[in-house]
C-alpha cells in the first residue's frame, strides 16, 4: 500500500502585477530557496531593474544568481560590469537558439506572464549549461514593462526543474513536461 503524503504551503497572490511586487517576490524566492536548499536562482530582467534589486536581496547569501535578459542593448554597461565583477552569469534570450512553441507560451501565459517567462528562462539556462538538468531551481520573472506607468517587474516565482527545449521531442511522454514543483507567488 502506498501512502499519500500531504504538504501544506502558502502561495502569495498579488492583487496587482508588475514592479510594485519585485522586492517582495525576490525575498519570497530567497526564503524558499533557503528552506529547500536550492542554490540556483534564475532572475529575468528586461532593462536591469530586477537584476539590480536581486543584488541587494541576495547579497551575502549562498544562492547563485543567474540573470537572463531579453537583449544586451537594454542593460546599462555599468550593470553588466557589476554583474561581471560579482561573477554572476548573464545570458540574453536573443543570443540563444531555443524552441518555445506558441501553443506552450499561450498556455503558460494564461496562468500569468511571469509563469510563461519562468518556463522560458529555465529552457535558456539549461540550454546554455548554466544549471544542471534535473536539479531544482527557483525561477523569478514577472510582467513586462509595457503597459505599466512605472514599468514592469518581478511578480512570479516558481520552484522548477529545468529542461532544455532542444530535447523536448526526444523525451518519453512523462518527462516532456517542464516540471513546476511549486508556485511561490504570482499575480491573481
Amino acid at each position: 500500500m502506498v501512502l499519500s503524503m500531504e504538504v501544506k504551503k502558502w502561495i502569495v497572490y498579488f492583487e496587482t502585477a508588475g514592479k510594485v511586487n519585485t522586492e517582495k517576490t525576490l525575498k519570497l524566492a530567497k526564503k524558499r530557496a533557503l528552506e529547500l536548499g536550492i542554490r540556483n536562482i534564475l532572475i529575468t530582467s528586461t532593462h536591469g531593474y530586477t537584476a539590480e534589486k536581486s543584488l541587494n536581496v541576495f547579497n551575502e547569501s549562498d544562492q547563485r544568481l543567474i540573470v537572463i535578459g531579453n537583449d544586451r542593448a537594454s542593460f546599462s554597461k555599468d550593470l553588466l560590469e557589476t554583474l561581471k565583477e560579482k561573477e554572476i552569469p548573464v545570458v540574453f534570450c536573443d543570443e540563444v537558439e531555443y524552441t518555445y512553441p506558441e501553443l506552450m507560451r499561450n498556455a503558460f501565459k494564461k496562468l500569468s506572464e511571469g509563469v510563461k517567462v519562468c518556463m522560458e528562462i529555465c529552457m535558456v539556462a539549461s540550454k546554455e549549461g548554466l544549471v544542471p538538468e534535473g536539479e531544482e531551481v527557483i525561477a523569478v520573472a514577472g510582467t513586462s514593462p509595457w503597459g505599466f506607468k512605472d514599468g514592469g517587474g518581478a511578480d512570479t516565482a516558481l520552484v522548477m526543474i529545468p529542461k532544455r527545449s532542444d530535447v523536448f521531442n526526444k523525451l518519453p511522454e512523462k518527462a516532456k513536461r517542464r516540471d513546476v514543483k511549486e508556485i511561490i507567488c504570482k499575480p491573481r
